[in-house]
């Protein structure tokens, strides 16, 4: 990938409509945190979820869904389609979002609508596309008048997308949005405070930690152009660690 030419820099922001976007300090990559871990030296993962059955990860994402259709949750009397999941199910780089908005209700797909299409627009910039990534939200159906998930509809649709992490193993996890990303880091700090780090999701079913980066979501960035100068700090990060970490998509 080469997102750090000349060229590329000046299209990303004519796109966002950016005009001050040269930073007065450097990014700050938190590289020494992130070598700070690697030196721990992380268990190798067990894939212990797979070994329960001898299935293949079509039949464990197929059965992942099943599971998911027998929720017994109240936003699937409303919603018109189950959302579960798109892009490239054996890419190393998974997105999660927080639920699908009324476009994505009505195709079944997750970020088809309008800030969907600002993402894909977004990672485009540094290669990224639905031929080379996994994407899907932390609650399947849409809540009504695209109004946020509640805690009750976060925790019961969970333990589906831990189990959805293990089959992925993804060597990158990028949350997208505030509710995925206190969700899964565990964290009460806003969307604000926790992108631009490097953190790690602890995959319990195969023992392992995932370094996950945090970003706004798109939703959000349409109602907050100005944050758009700060997604293109973290999209050169996301860039930069799939770089360094020979992550082949």
């Amino acid at each position: 990938m080469n997102v750090k030419n000349i060229k590329s820099f000046i299209e990303f922001y004519r796109f966002l409509d950016i005009t001050n976007c040269i930073s007065a300090s450097p990014r700050n990559l938190n590289d020494s945190i992130f070598k700070k871990e690697s030196a721990k030296g992380l268990n190798k993962p067990k894939d212990i979820y797979f070994e329960k059955k001898n299935m293949s990860k079509i039949e464990f994402l197929e059965e992942l869904k099943n599971e998911a259709l027998s929720l017994d949750c109240d936003l699937k009397d409303i919603a018109t389609n189950f959302v579960f999941a798109d892009g490239n199910q054996n890419s190393k780089i998974m997105l999660l979002g927080e639920a699908p908005g009324a476009k994505e209700d009505l195709e079944g797909k997750p970020f088809v609508g309008e800030a969907g299409q600002l993402l894909d627009k977004m990672l485009g910039f540094i290669d990224l596309t639905r031929e080379n990534f996994y994407i899907s939200n932390m609650v399947f159906w849409r809540p009504p008048g695209n109004r946020t998930p509640n805690d009750n509809e976060i925790s019961l649709c969970l333990p589906i997308t831990m189990k959805h992490i293990s089959i992925i193993k993804p060597k990158l996890l990028i949350l997208v949005g505030s509710i995925a990303a206190k969700t899964l880091l565990n964290s009460k700090e806003g969307i604000t405070k926790l992108r631009g780090k490097n953190h790690y999701f602890l995959d319990k079913i195969n023992n392992t930690k995932i370094p996950t980066r945090a970003i706004f979501h798109p939703a959000y960035l349409l109602r907050n152009p100005i944050e758009k100068k700060r997604t293109w700090d973290d999209l050169l990060d996301i860039d930069d660690f799939i770089s360094k970490k020979e992550i082949f998509l």
